[in-house]
């Protein structure tokens, strides 16, 4: 596990250090600068300790993204904001389309060079971590900053306790409705049930996060194994097989299909398809809703998120500099900007942060209420556990014989290091 030993904390009083070098300060004797020795401030490495970290002074970072049209507009917000702050670090950005970015990343960062900052999905921070080309951001940013973030999202970028990376922009699986069918949200699953032109998703993506929150359980281990094979993995089975819809149709769109036209109230979807539900229903009429409660516990959904990562190679001046612009980027400021509805879009990884879009303000209080991060080895559960419902609920296996030989699969891959 990489914990590189020039990690620092950029502390509050860093970043005033930062704006008092870019800006000046009323208290500064003009006859005591000189540009040719940065001044230097003392930041808290650790418990007891102090170590000197530089101001930067005229530094270029560099960062590299996968965004796209209105993401850029606002992303450039961003910058021109950071730089109003910081006007002596200048920041170079390189759009790289996002299935080349890791393999792009991966080969020059291995290679010595590489971003200074690098934004790309949170599932391939251990890979780049694991292979030495990203900090480990424990202790790296202030704790106010991290603190401030949404507990979920910060789950899903900590890998064996230390931070991969930190959320930038949340996305995940939600509740939708539709208000024209469904005037009220729903209380309870009952509720869902009871109003007879509902289909809620069975598809192992879709319904992993229920295990934890509505039946006590846990999909994985911290070192990857099942944790699934219990009792509350039966209860989980179970409590999915009562779920409304055509029993045995897993990850297709129809049930997508018939919200879009008007014939189902609630459906199990991503919130990356909340724009494409709302043109075809009226975004007058389209909800997503806290996850309604069950006799066991609430439903749940997997929270995901993008993060912002800073490059192994990255040390010194820019070090300082792109941490600043990370502590920036993860501002109420910034994140405000990139939830704007007419530009990004985002949903923001601040906790409490007021966003003008209603979609985006319902999704992050659903992912504050009771979402979980996805599991590590995604790609060795996925396949194990579509089998293990589609037994269970054709009717070919137990409930209990479904999960054993699932997870007996898993553990198997876990253990021979053959799961991503």
């Amino acid at each position: 596990m990489r914990k590189l030993g020039r990690t620092r904390l950029l502390s509050a009083a860093l970043v005033a250090a930062l704006a008092g070098a870019a800006c000046g300060s009323a208290e500064d004797d003009p006859a005591e600068t000189t540009e040719a020795e940065p001044s230097a401030t003392t930041t808290e490495a650790g418990p007891g300790a102090t170590e000197p970290m530089p101001v930067p002074a005229a530094t270029a970072i560099t960062l590299w993204h996968s965004w796209k049209d209105l993401e850029i507009e606002s992303l450039n917000e961003v910058l021109a904001g950071f730089n109003a702050m910081y006007p002596e670090v200048t920041i170079e950005t390189l759009f790289i389309p996002h299935e080349d970015i890791q393999n792009k990343a991966t080969t020059e960062l291995g290679a010595g060079e590489g971003p200074d900052i690098l934004i790309d999905a949170s599932d391939r921070g251990p890979s780049y971590l694991e292979a030495n080309l990203i900090y480990d951001m424990s202790g790296l940013i202030s704790s106010e900053v991290v603190d401030g973030l949404v507990d979920s999202a910060v789950d899903a970028v900590t890998y064996d306790g230390v931070l991969v990376g930190l959320p930038q922009t949340l996305k995940g699986v939600v509740m939708f409705r539709n208000k024209a069918l469904m005037a009220d949200p729903p209380a309870s699953l009952d509720d869902i049930i009871d109003a007879g032109d509902a289909s809620l998703e069975r598809g192992y993506f879709f319904v992993m996060a229920h295990l934890s929150e509505a039946c006590g359980g846990m999909i994985a281990n911290a070192d990857g194994t099942a944790a699934f094979n219990t009792p509350e993995g039966v209860c989980w089975l179970e409590l999915i097989d009562s779920f409304p819809g055509v029993a045995g149709e897993y990850n297709n769109d129809n049930d997508v299909d018939t919200f879009k036209q008007g014939m189902t109230s609630v459906i199990i979807d991503g919130t990356w398809n909340a724009s494409g539900l709302a043109e075809a229903i009226g975004a007058e009429n389209l909800a997503i809703d806290p996850w309604p409660m069950t006799e066991s516990g609430a439903l749940s959904g997997v929270v995901q998120t993008e993060s912002i990562y800073i490059g192994a190679n990255t040390v010194d001046d820019k070090l300082t500099a792109s941490a600043a612009f990370v502590e920036y980027f993860l501002s109420p400021e910034a994140q405000a900007i990139l939830a704007n509805p007419d530009k990004a879009g985002h949903i923001p990884a601040v906790d409490g942060l007021q966003v003008e879009g209603d979609i985006q303000a319902q999704a992050l209080a659903a992912f504050q209420s009771g979402g979980i991060a996805q599991p590590r080895h995604g790609g060795c559960y996925w396949a194990n556990m579509e089998t293990a419902l589609q037994a269970y609920f054709g009717g070919s296996s137990s409930a209990e014989d479904a999960l054993a030989e699932a997870a007996e699969t898993i553990n198997s891959a876990v253990e021979a290091g053959e799961c991503p």
